[in-house]
């Protein structure tokens, strides 16, 4: 699919830009509310669009109608996205915030990668006495190819699944987070309700064993999680809280489409690995000494799957849970911040389950109120729990400098690098045989105008 023509949204950010240009902070519509806009245009060069780096075995002939991913090609991505953001403040107890931004990306060299992701945001917060609450919701419509990627063989479903080229598809996805918090003296209550839902929208293909070691289709596979829970806190500290807390959820992933028994039949497979868990949780969060911000919660994840699940697969096992942030602010022009994030989730391009492992490392120098560069280094990776044989790493180094040439106008130039690789030793004729076409490198060059009216 093609994003729409942009002419009618460019002309109208001209006459925005003429008319209110000096406006950076946005439009005072009433007492009531705020409307903040912006416009960004960004210049990208991808080296590997299709995360492949392994060059097909030349005898095999390609399944009809089907997108072949080639190997490291390479290609300009143009990505338009306007934004909006209206908030409401009807009283200092309440505030709502309505936010919309769509990204419509148009690839050079692939235009079957084209998308237009819709992302909307709607978000509540307020007091009752002296119990706040917030109330947060997060979505993504995404037009872009109804079909995935078709791999011929050496090739293989690239680590963790490939999700910059999932992202590239029509799917929906939709997040919410309430929580209250009730203080009582120094002491404070938080119940908490998150639920997830990932609706992969892409046509199902069957890969049957005629021609698994021809090619691979990947297919998508929906999943959804909801969880609630308390936390009970204590002020330990005039900026610093410690709590406890509890999470009872359950996840739940869908079906496929695969071979049956019978040559040649398909049959919908429900996966076997919808669970319920139980989490405890210790945390800190706030700023003990004025250079040091922390958010961090951990803590042991007990989970009960069904019985249905493969043979070789622990349904007794517990698992570790991490969710966290810590912010040095190192002097007054740098700051310092590390993230990582630790938990379980069903896969996306199989009937499994993995450990979704993430480490954020990002520095920011501000140079002037203009000028500012910054460095950055994310360790992902996912270990799948057995009998799935599958542990991949991706080490993304990057860099960045931003210049705002005026309140309205800031130009930002970036790159960074993925390095993906398979940590399973590839075995012929076992699950393992094309591991190795997991792994692939690629470079993202990118040149951003952001003009805020």
């Amino acid at each position: 699919m093609k994003p729409a023509n942009l002419a009618p949204l460019l002309c109208l950010t001209t006459i925005l830009a003429s008319a209110h240009g000096a406006r950076a902070q946005g439009f005072k519509l009433s007492d009531e509310f705020t409307l903040k806009a912006d416009l960004t245009f960004k210049e990208t060069y991808d080296d590997n669009v299709y995360l492949l780096d392994t060059a097909a075995y030349p005898y095999l002939t390609p399944p009809p109608n089907s997108l072949i991913a080639s190997p490291k090609k390479g290609s300009m991505v143009t990505t338009v996205t306007p934004s909006i953001n209206l908030t409401y403040l009807a009283r200092p107890g309440f505030s709502a915030t309505l936010s919309y931004a769509p990204d419509m990306a148009w690839y050079e060299s692939t235009p079957s990668q084209n998308y237009v992701a819709h992302r909307a945001n709607l978000n509540f917060t307020g007091k009752i006495g002296e119990a706040s609450y917030e109330w947060l919701n997060s979505s993504i419509w995404t037009e872009g190819s109804n079909i995935s990627l078709t791999t011929m063989r050496p090739g293989d479903c690239r680590a963790i699944g490939g999700i910059p080229m999932r992202d590239r598809c029509d799917a929906a996805l939709y997040r919410d987070n309430i929580k209250v918090t009730i203080p009582i003296g120094n002491w404070f209550f938080r119940p908490v309700l998150t639920s997830y839902v990932h609706d992969f929208q892409t046509e199902q293909q069957v890969n049957l064993a005629a021609n698994k070691n021809n090619f691979v289709y990947d297919n998508y596979i929906d999943r959804w999680e909801v969880s609630g829970g308390m936390d009970v806190g204590y002020a330990v500290m005039d900026k610093t809280k410690l709590f406890v807390g509890y999470r009872y959820g359950h996840q739940s992933q869908g079906t496929v489409l695969k071979e049956g028994a019978a040559l040649g039949s398909v049959i919908t497979n429900t996966s076997p690995y919808d669970n319920n868990y139980q989490r405890l949780l210790a945390g800190i969060e706030g700023a003990p000494v004025p250079w040091l911000k922390l958010a961090v919660k951990t803590g042991p994840d007990m989970r009960e799957w069904l019985d249905t699940t493969p043979a070789g697969f622990d349904r007794g096992k517990t698992l570790w849970y991490v969710d966290g942030q810590i912010t040095v602010l190192a002097t007054k022009e740098d700051n310092c911040t590390v993230k990582m994030t630790r938990f379980e989730q069903p896969a996306f391009t199989s009937q499994s389950v993995y450990q979704d492992i993430k480490y954020d490392l990002s520095w920011r120098h501000e140079f002037s109120d203009k000028f500012t560069v910054g460095a950055g280094c994310t360790v992902y990776n996912c270990v799948w729990q057995d009998p799935a044989l599958r542990d991949d790493w991706i080490f993304t180094p990057s860099l960045m400098a931003s210049y705002a040439f005026s309140p309205n106008v800031t130009a930002e130039v970036s790159w960074s690098h993925d390095n993906a690789m398979n940590k399973e030793t590839a075995v012929v004729g076992t699950s393992t045989q094309y591991a190795e076409g997991r792994e692939y490198q690629r470079n993202l060059y990118s040149f951003s105008v952001k003009y805020t009216f």
